[in-house]
């Protein structure tokens, strides 16, 4: 073996270890967070604050998995959880969405977001024709967009396959179950298309912080936008940046701007 080639190889190794090294030092930490979590739930009922405590550090925890780019629903849906029980909504409702991206229609997923939601100060409905939207097209809002591409893909692949066998065949029945498949090959495939293109140039956030003043422009001068004032988990997205400032849309159509630092994005 040649000297380049003993290198090359060593260096392979090397890599290998290290990202061996990586994967048990980030198991190793998943571990520790959850056992903080499954001891501050066993401490809640009888010492609150150390209870508090441990959900502090699972959070932290679960927040350097994040940090070191692990990117998986379960992890934000537990972070969602830990932030949950140390009451900052804001986070919790982040992460339930940042999970609700990857894993879609949950039960217990949706059940804890529609219970943090329920939590907010502000409850801001969606109005008007985005309700509709809503309403008329549930399957899209309430699926993930994984499951809506599988369904698509399967539904694309057993079109052909039926249009192949009826081609064979002549079974006049096989054309209407073609038929059918074509309508959810489009729909989904259509659904997908549209939620990647939201994705790629719109940004949805949360606010983080209470007592927001909403501003008609992206300064301490402006005059306040909304006679209250902003809290915790209010759901926005971004239709506008300047340096250090988003302007916003809430669900009810209403505009204006906030400070980066009240809010985070999904």
């Amino acid at each position: 073996m040649s000297f380049l080639a003993a290198m090359v190889v060593a260096l392979t190794v090397a890599a290998s270890v290290r990202a061996g090294d990586a994967v048990k030092d980030r198991e190793a930490v998943l571990a520790d967070a959850l056992a903080a979590f499954d001891r501050a739930t066993g401490l809640a009922a009888r010492q609150p604050d150390q209870a508090a405590s441990a959900y502090r550090e699972s959070a932290r925890l679960f927040e350097s998995l994040v940090a070191d780019g692990v990117e998986n629903g379960r992890l934000y849906y537990d972070l969602g959880n830990a932030y949950l029980q140390l009451g900052e909504l804001g986070k919790a409702i982040l992460n339930y969405r940042r999970a609700e991206r990857l894993i879609g229609n949950d039960p217990q997923l949706q059940a804890n977001l529609h219970f943090a939601r329920s939590l907010c100060r502000n409850q801001i409905d969606a109005t008007g024709g985005t309700a509709a939207l809503r309403t008329a097209f549930f399957w899209h809002y309430d699926t993930s967009l994984t499951a809506r591409f599988w369904v698509a893909f399967g539904a694309y692949v057993i079109f052909w396959g039926l249009l192949a066998l009826r081609s064979l065949t002549r079974a006049g029945g096989l054309g209407y179950a073609a038929l059918a498949l074509c309508v959810v090959w489009v729909s989904a495939g259509a659904s997908v298309g549209v939620e990647t293109w939201q994705h790629s140039t719109t940004q949805a956030g949360v606010t983080v912080a209470d007592d927001i003043v909403v501003r008609k422009g992206n300064g301490d001068g402006y005059e306040p936008q909304f006679a209250e004032a902003l809290h915790e988990g209010v759901e926005f997205v971004v239709v506008d940046e300047r340096p250090g400032w988003y302007k916003v849309e809430l669900a009810d159509g209403s505009t204006g701007w906030l400070k980066q630092s009240e809010a985070d994005l999904i």
